[in-house]
């Protein structure tokens, strides 16, 4: 038989998970709600997470995003850059923000302000919304 501080300390780890995940949930709606286009890039630069609001901003569906490197955004140039003038300034300083000019599913395009910002692992978290 459990000693009631057994059945005490369950509990409260208990209500501590259940705390977490309501956190979790109330994290990912504002996240899938926001007006800001919001994604989450592996250390490859494929996306493991994008909000609607990021897809649409360049006429692309989630699904049509997750698994794809950003790179399918932006003419060869621009990845060039980022690679040899961007990144190094985040892997530097941890975050980096500018104005620029991404490429629609349709080829229009898109002026953008981004915020990129360093995670462990070399992830990085994009946030963006068109100007």
């Amino acid at each position: 038989m459990k000693s009631l501080s057994s059945i005490e300390e369950i509990k409260t780890l208990s209500d501590k998970i259940s705390l977490l995940f309501k956190q979790n949930e109330l994290l990912r709606l504002a996240i899938n709600t926001s007006h800001e286009g919001i994604a989450i890039l592996n250390e490859n630069g494929e996306y493991i997470y994008i909000n609607e609001a990021h897809a649409e901003m360049f006429g692309y569906t989630v699904n049509e995003l997750i698994g794809k490197t950003w790179e399918i955004l932006y003419k060869p140039n621009d990845v060039e850059y980022f690679k040899t003038i961007v990144f190094p300034i985040i892997f530097a300083n941890g975050k980096w923000d500018g104005k620029y000019i991404g490429y629609a599913k349709n080829g229009d395009e898109v002026k953008e302000e981004v915020y990129l910002t360093l995670l462990p692992n070399n992830y990085l978290v994009c946030t963006c919304r068109n100007i």
